[in-house]
């Protein structure tokens, strides 16, 4: 699939959810965290609240805003004791594009040290070129800013890129940035409004993408 778009010099990703098969275990922090302030949260709740800026999940709920501070490390602390693995095709695709000199990068609005922990523990760290966390911007996705340091921060300018994510917000920032977008479906409950921001493509698995 790459190599059907032109002058393709760097593959940006998402990571949760894109790279990282995390949705299971972001619900089920998710049920823990809102259970400590007596929130109620269901699948139901889940699928109607989700986004990558979990701050609009916190609004959502009703969650005053004075907890949302407790609420961030309640979540972190959780989602340190759940098990998480690379989606499917995620290592042999991050190879094969470092194998044929394509740069990478991700661009997240999750936490540095989780992210860059999970990176190290899965063993493709030596793969990413370039990493943009959600502290490294002081705007979030669908805002282009994350997008656009990362590119800086690899030399390689938007219409040379494309940018991989399974959320409406990723395509949104991508279309912001200038960058052509691939959109692969993931675990997240965002099917219908990740179609609906319309990808330049979209996939069904990572596997494609070479």
């Amino acid at each position: 699939m790459v190599a059907k778009f032109s002058s393709v010099r760097a593959v940006l990703f998402d990571w949760d959810g894109t790279l990282a098969d995390t949705a299971e275990a972001t619900f089920r922090c998710y049920v823990r965290t809102f259970e400590s302030f007596a929130i109620p949260f269901d699948r139901v709740t889940y699928t109607r609240t989700y986004s990558p800026n979990w701050y609009h999940t916190f609004r959502a709920i009703g969650l005053p805003e004075e907890h949302w501070p407790a609420a961030d490390q309640r979540w972190l602390a959780n989602f340190a004791d759940e098990q998480t693995a690379l989606m499917d095709g995620a290592r042999g695709v991050l190879e094969g594009l470092t194998a044929n000199g394509i740069a990478t990068g991700i661009v997240t609005s999750g936490n540095r040290v989780r992210v860059s922990r999970e990176l190290e523990t899965h063993g493709i760290a030596a793969h990413i070129h370039a990493c943009v966390y959600g502290c490294d911007v002081t705007q979030k996705k669908p805002h282009p800013e994350g997008l656009l340091r990362c590119l800086e921060s690899l030399g390689v300018p938007a219409r040379d890129a494309l940018y991989v994510g399974d959320s409406p917000e990723d395509i949104e920032m991508a279309r912001g940035a200038g960058v052509r977008s691939i959109a692969i479906p993931g675990g997240y409950p965002n099917r219908d409004a990740l179609l609906a921001a319309k990808p330049d493509r979209v996939l069904e698995s990572l596997r494609e993408l070479l």
